[in-house]
């Protein structure tokens, strides 16, 4: 009961630093003013605030040839 009780709290440690900037992170991309950001597009802008260590390492030009090089929608 205490080994589970010691796991518990090692979890809630771990998790909550998490939630917590994930929160934060939320509350910066979305403010009064555009409280009506479609959830799909929030997810997606939320990734990228999180991870924008990740995102800065990577070159537009390259992002601009990957959507050139997909096919047409008809």
């Amino acid at each position: 009961m205490i080994d589970r009780l010691l796991c518990l709290i090692v979890t809630f440690l771990i998790s909550i630093p998490t939630t917590e900037r994930s929160l934060s992170a939320m509350k910066i991309i979305k403010n009064r003013l555009r409280n009506k950001i479609d959830a799909e597009f929030l997810t997606s802008t939320m990734i990228i605030y999180i991870e924008r260590d990740i995102a800065t390492s990577f070159n537009s030009d390259s992002i601009i040839e990957d959507f050139k090089s997909l096919k047409e929608c008809r």
